[in-house]
């Protein structure tokens, strides 16, 4: 599908937030997805880089489940993988600010 933007929100999941960085690095993960991920208090989060974009995940959540979950999607909507990475490194997402 040449020319496709890529969709990150699927339909069961929310818009992407934007968020502030507070000091030494912090920010809030937003309410609904904490709820969703159930990420409580203390919960621990694996945090990797990829190029200039970092992924914070559960420590429950394998990276092997998170590609495939990414693998998936990208055949849905019939993105490859070089799409998928000039979108993320051109900023083509939708917002939704709080």
């Amino acid at each position: 599908m040449p020319g496709a933007m890529f969709n990150p929100k699927p339909a069961n999941y929310s818009k992407i937030k934007k968020v502030r960085v507070w000091g030494k690095g912090q920010f809030t993960i937003p309410s609904e997805i904490r709820k969703r991920l159930e990420i409580q208090e203390d919960t621990i989060l694996e945090v990797f880089q990829v190029g200039k974009v970092f992924i914070a995940t559960p420590e429950r959540l394998k990276v092997k489940e998170l590609a495939s979950s990414v693998r998936k999607e990208m055949a849905t909507t019939g993105l490859d993988l070089e799409q998928l990475l000039a979108e993320l490194r051109e900023g083509k997402h939708e917002y939704e600010i709080d």
